[in-house]
Parts: C-alpha cells; sequence; structure tokens
C-alpha cells in the first residue's frame, strides 16, 4: 500500500511540473534589426526606440526618435545655388542648420511604412522604412506646392505695399520665407512674372532687408528732445515719430526698445499708432545731467504673433537680414525748482530771506538745483511768513513786561507747468519773546523751533517733487 501512495506522489509532482511548463511564456528573442542596423539600397531605415520606465507614452517617443533616424539618413545635397552654400562658403555656417532641417524633415516626412516592433521589460523598439523613389516623388511634389504658395504670399505683399499697408506685406513676405525654409539647401525659383521680380530666395531676403531699412525717426522741425527729470511719481511717454522712405507714417508696427543708459529704466516694448507715433513708457530715471539714447529694432517676432509658419523661418532670417536699430533721444536734467519768499513782521517787509534761504539749501543737491527764472521752473515753492501778536502776549506782559510773538508761514507748491497746486501746508507753533512786538517778531525768525518746523516741511515738500 505504501508503495501505492509513493507512487501516485510522483505522478502528481511530474503532472504539475508538465502543467508549469506549459504556462510559462517563452521569452521572445530581439531581432536582430535591433542589434545590426539593415542596409537597404531602395529604403530609408529609421530605428528608434524609447525607454519604457521614463514615460508612459514611449511608443510616441520611439515613433518620433525612429521619424529622427529616418531624416538622419536622407543625404542632405547643398546645391550651389542655394542660401545654405552661400552662409556656408561665407564662413558663417552653423551646424544647425542642417539639424533644423532634419528635425523639419522629420516632421514632414510621408510615405513611411511600419515593418517591425519590438519590446522588453524596459525598453520598445520601432523600425520604420521609406522607399527612396516615393520619397523623392512625394518631396518633388510638395516642394512644387510650397514654392507655388510662397509665390502667391509675394505677390499678395505687393498688393500691400500699394496699400502703404507696411505691416501686412512684411508678414506675407517672411511668411514666405518660413514656408521655404525646409529646402534651404536647395535652389529655389520663382515665376518673376508672378513676384514682380522676385526670382529666387536671395531676392526675397534683400526684398525684407531693404523694406526694413526704409523706416526712419520723422526729422524733428522744432529741433527739441523729450525731457527727463529724475525720481519723478510718474513719466509722460516719450513720443518719437516713425516714417517710411515714401514720407508715410509706420503704422501698427512693432519694436523691441533698449535704453543705453543704465540709470533709465523703460519699457523694451512699444508700437507705433495710426499717426506713426511710438510711445516709449518711462519707468523710472536717475540723475544724470546729459542726453540719453535709445535703441529701436524691428521686432519681426512680435510682428508675426502667433503665426506659426512666419516664425518659424524667423531664426534663420535673422541670419542673414540685418535689422539695424533706429536711434532716438531725450535729455536728462535735474528737477528746476524756484522758491518765491515773502517774510513780514507784523504786516512790514522785513527785508531778510530766512525762509527763502532755508528751502534753497535744503532742496538744492544732485537731482534738484534752484534757479532764479520761474518761466524756466518745473516747480514753485510759495513761502508766506508774518508775525503776529500771540494770545498769551498779554499775559506775559502784566507779570513779566514780555511781549510773545507768533509766526505763521503758509507754503504752497505748484506745478509750474500745470499750474496745479500739489501741497498746502502751514507752519505754526513758532514763538519770539522781546520786550516789544516788533523784536519778538523778529526773534521768531531767528528761533530753533522755526529751523525743525522748516525741516518738517522740507521733507512733505520733497515727498511731492522726488520719489526715491
Amino acid at each position: 500500500m505504501k508503495h501505492f501512495y509513493y507512487i501516485l506522489i510522483l505522478v502528481l509532482y511530474f503532472a504539475s511540473c508538465k502543467s508549469k511548463k506549459e504556462l510559462a511564456v517563452p521569452e521572445v528573442k530581439a531581432p536582430l534589426w535591433v542589434s545590426s542596423r539593415p542596409n537597404n539600397g531602395f529604403k530609408f531605415v529609421g530605428i528608434g526606440f524609447a525607454d519604457k520606465s521614463k514615460s508612459s507614452s514611449y511608443q510616441m517617443e520611439a515613433k518620433k526618435n525612429a521619424l529622427y533616424d529616418l531624416a538622419s539618413e536622407i543625404k542632405v545635397d547643398i546645391s550651389s545655388n542655394s542660401v545654405l552654400y552661400t552662409v556656408q562658403n561665407n564662413n558663417t555656417f552653423n551646424e544647425n542648420f542642417n539639424s533644423l532641417i532634419k528635425l523639419s524633415s522629420s516632421d514632414n516626412i510621408e510615405g513611411y511604412s511600419l515593418v517591425d516592433s519590438y519590446e522588453n521589460d524596459k525598453q520598445y523598439w520601432v523600425y520604420y522604412v521609406l522607399d527612396k523613389q516615393e520619397y523623392t516623388n512625394l518631396k518633388a511634389q510638395k516642394k512644387l506646392q510650397i514654392v507655388s504658395k510662397a509665390s502667391n504670399l509675394i505677390a499678395s505683399s505687393f498688393l500691400d505695399e500699394q496699400n502703404q499697408d507696411f505691416s501686412s506685406c512684411l508678414k506675407k513676405r517672411i511668411q514666405a520665407f518660413g514656408v521655404l525654409t525646409p529646402y534651404l539647401s536647395e535652389e529655389i525659383n520663382f515665376d518673376a512674372n508672378q513676384t514682380k521680380g522676385i526670382k529666387n530666395i536671395f531676392d526675397l531676403t534683400n526684398l525684407i532687408q531693404q523694406q526694413l531699412q526704409s523706416i526712419f525717426v520723422a526729422v524733428n522741425t522744432q529741433n527739441t528732445i523729450p525731457q527727463l527729470k529724475p525720481f519723478q511719481q510718474m513719466y509722460s511717454p516719450l513720443v518719437y515719430s516713425l516714417v517710411l522712405k515714401t514720407k508715410t507714417p509706420l503704422q501698427n508696427f512693432p519694436f523691441l526698445v533698449t535704453s543705453e543708459e543704465e540709470k533709465v529704466k523703460i519699457n523694451d516694448k512699444a508700437s507705433t499708432n495710426l499717426l506713426g507715433e511710438i510711445q516709449i513708457k518711462v519707468n523710472s530715471v536717475e540723475p544724470l545731467n546729459q542726453n540719453v539714447a535709445f535703441s529701436l529694432s524691428p521686432d519681426i517676432s512680435g510682428l508675426m504673433g502667433t503665426d506659426s509658419v512666419g516664425r518659424a523661418g524667423i531664426s534663420l532670417l535673422k541670419q542673414f537680414i540685418q535689422t539695424s536699430s533706429l536711434k532716438v533721444q531725450a535729455s536728462v536734467s535735474p528737477v528746476n525748482i524756484y522758491v518765491s519768499s515773502i517774510e513780514r513782521n507784523f504786516g512790514k517787509t522785513t527785508g531778510t530771506n530766512i525762509v527763502e534761504t532755508f528751502l534753497q539749501q535744503r532742496f538744492n543737491g544732485q537731482e534738484v538745483i534752484i534757479i532764479n527764472q520761474p518761466e524756466l521752473a518745473d516747480y514753485i515753492i510759495e513761502a508766506v511768513a508774518d508775525t503776529q501778536e500771540d494770545i498769551s502776549s498779554d499775559v506775559l506782559e502784566s507779570n513779566y513786561n514780555i511781549k510773545l510773538a507768533a509766526l505763521v508761514i503758509n507754503l504752497n507748491l505748484k506745478n509750474r507747468i500745470t499750474g496745479e497746486t500739489i501741497y498746502k501746508g502751514q507752519i505754526s507753533d513758532v514763538f519770539g519773546y522781546a520786550n516789544s512786538l516788533e523784536k519778538a517778531g523778529l526773534n521768531a525768525y531767528s528761533s530753533s523751533k522755526l529751523t525743525a518746523k522748516l525741516g518738517e516741511a522740507v521733507f512733505f515738500l520733497k515727498r511731492k517733487v522726488l520719489v526715491y
């Protein structure tokens, strides 16, 4: 009986092993193309893989890598009449151009097919091929369509030029260059009858260059430049007029703006309006007694906005054209203040200028200068001072034979250009003692309390004139 149980156990054991062997999934062996790249004289080959642990979209990543590999197999023959050939022979050739062409090609490859795929626990692989003759035919057909599209844009740009729409005209020419970027290594020719004499891409870039060079700063007939003052709370925009060579205003065109003086901070972008005026927003100005220059560079990226076709070619276009900057100027000078002071003692002029001198000394500095001509001032400070007998004077006189005079000073700060009064203040609680009212009033003008009170007033006045 024991032998029977031993035999039964052995039968069950071997049956279990057989079942497990049947359930085990054999590991798929990697195909030969994973380790050894295929060589096909009639087809382009593209193989790509992706790490499965790095992204959930590893299949798309592998496909993208395979198409880029496919594009890199396609030999880029640089025509001697192409833009890239010219750049290369000018010793400014950038290898990034070839990379851009390959990337562009990988985005536009058609007619490829999937041969095989393979994956293991860690990686996913794909294998694509593209028939060389089919690629050549499709590319030639697509190039004809692209050149035709560019020709239509160029022809349309001349209509915009006739209608004096500078911005739309330039946009279409940049768009034409943008659609042609995948073919910069090849010769590109237009129908000159359709494109108003523009025969090739060299003519197109020259046309864009000439158009950008037709922008000028309008001559200022008054021979004046905008004025800037340091440490102001707000600044009016600096306004300049831009015109074309035809003397027509440059409308709705964007510029990049840079200050050539670090002490003048401005917004770095601005556009002309319908009158051709560009307004530069000033953010802050530090003391600087001289003229400063600003550079206005045509912002062709801003002009194209969200236009993906035009923006695609801008980085390459900038290699072939020069967007020279226009120069405009402004004058930075100190704030001019005129101080007007009337000082009386019981209604009579004292003949002194104690208050005026104090205000002038406290304001005069690097950012402010005191001037003697009110018509040239930015701000005018008016001080009217007078003394009067204090209500406590009678008590003091009866007890101590002393008179008490009170000095009151009214201060006004005016914007001379607008005429607006921007600050009003009064100084009081300044007293003078003497055995007569006249002497008491004069003593009030020499009181240490007056110096302290004037110092406080200067603080409030400066806060209206300067913002640090």
